[in-house]
């Protein structure tokens, strides 16, 4: 078996497409904050603001705007930009992919468990060798970025609820069967039991409605899952081969002396894409949550609104008597029970509360202990920003994320950074 490993051999010969990482590190240790300087944050200093993306005609004038509304960092690429950010006295970050579908092929993508190929979040099937392969050289490349402090890794993960039932029920193509094989898991008693879970939600309604039931509290949910060791053990192979591929991209990143972050599910939602606080606790330096909790465009992957949602409203419940009901167990799985929420699909879409953020933050920094970096990015856009912005503070934040530039940002992030 080789559970915590990830293909040296392979990796090795990735890695040696970065060839001069050791100059590109020299280089990135004159920055504002080299990794050897920055150390652990005081954590009874104010919080940092990041901001991802950037935009603006004079790169100069808009990193000088930012720097005076007492931005940290900017995550975004491209020469002048990182030159402007670093020149108006802040961190220039860049921010990488996870597995994106190279070629547009059906050999390369992730397989449901009718057999059919899924597309979810433009990425293929993370267990293709092809595909990770890429990854790793992407990485390889970054990491040769002048003038950077960091990288940011968003999509190393499976499909999410958000992405929709059948793309979220994989991957069960050749090449996870292959993964899975080699890691030590039974692949026919993963697919077996995902088959009865989708079985189980797409029935008769009264079946539907026994699940949703059991996700209600922690012993009901517990009691069902010992009756599918199959889909546990799906989570375990998912998230033994998430954080596989972490750790092979921290050495690529921490290997050039630079800062490695990670775009991250919230706590109730990573288990479900495969990725863990507690084994990437090691591996990641700044941890960033990714809570848009009322984000408005449809799929909204990693959105709360839109993960907790987009099944139930797939599986047609809103407008049915058993709506509530089902929308009440969601919401208390996702241990949203004591919060405001009215319980029907259309509200959870547009009505989480900023609670649910603050709720989050709290949770990822019980996760991951007082000594590493957190930084949840929140949704720029939000009209309850003074609340969303003073409850990830009070959920244990060092810094707070803005997703994404818009031109009108001094005017959205405005209640964040005054309050």
């Amino acid at each position: 078996m080789t559970h915590g490993r990830f293909e040296r051999r392979l990796f090795l010969k990735i890695a040696a497409l970065g060839a001069g990482l050791a100059a590109a590190a020299d280089m990135h240790a004159d920055g504002p904050a080299s990794i050897e300087s920055r150390g652990t944050r005081d954590k009874a200093a104010p919080v940092t603001y990041w901001m991802h993306g950037f935009g603006g005609d004079t790169p100069a004038d808009t990193a000088q705007a930012l720097r005076d509304a007492g931005f940290h960092t900017v995550v975004a690429g491209g020469a002048a930009v990182i030159e402007a950010v670093h020149a108006a006295g802040m961190e220039s970050w860049v921010c990488g992919s996870g597995f994106p579908l190279v070629r547009d092929t059906d050999e390369l993508k992730s397989v449901d468990i009718t057999g059919a190929p899924q597309i979810w979040f433009g990425s293929g099937s993370p267990c293709c060798r092809e595909i990770r392969l890429a990854s790793l050289a992407s990485y390889a490349e970054m990491v040769k970025t002048q003038g950077i402090q960091g990288i940011l890794v968003d999509g190393v993960r499976f499909a999410s609820p958000a992405s929709g039932l059948m793309p979220f029920l994989t991957d069960f193509s050749i090449h996870a069967e292959q993964c899975a094989l080699e890691r030590g898991f039974d692949f026919g008693l993963m697919k077996h039991d995902v088959e009865r879970f989708h079985r189980d939600l797409t029935g008769q309604e009264a079946s539907a409605l026994q699940l949703a039931r059991r996700f209600a509290t922690p012993s009901g949910l517990l009691e069902w899952l010992t009756r599918y060791p199959g889909l546990l053990e799906w989570f375990r192979f998912r998230r033994a081969y998430t954080t596989e591929h972490f750790r092979a991209l921290s050495e690529i990143i921490q290997g050039a002396k630079l800062r490695m972050g990670i775009y991250i599910f919230t706590p109730s939602l990573a288990p479900l894409v495969g990725q863990s606080y507690a084994d990437l606790r090691d591996v990641a330096d700044v941890f960033a949550p990714m809570i848009y909790r009322n984000y408005p465009t449809h799929p909204g992957p990693a959105c709360l609104n839109w993960e907790l949602a987009e099944i139930p409203g797939e599986l047609g419940l809103a407008g049915t008597p058993y709506e509530a009901e089902v929308m009440t167990s969601m919401l208390a799985w996702a241990g949203f029970a004591d919060l405001n929420i009215e319980p029907r699909v259309d509200a959870v879409k547009t009505s989480l509360p900023p609670e649910a953020v603050g709720q989050e933050t709290q949770r990822a920094r019980n996760l991951i202990g007082a000594d590493k970096e957190l930084a949840p990015i929140i949704y720029i856009d939000d009209p309850l920003m003074a609340d969303t912005a003073r409850l990830v503070r009070e959920g244990g934040a060092d810094g707070i994320n803005f997703f994404v530039f818009k031109e009108d940002w001094a005017t959205l992030v405005g209640p964040a950074v005054s309050s």
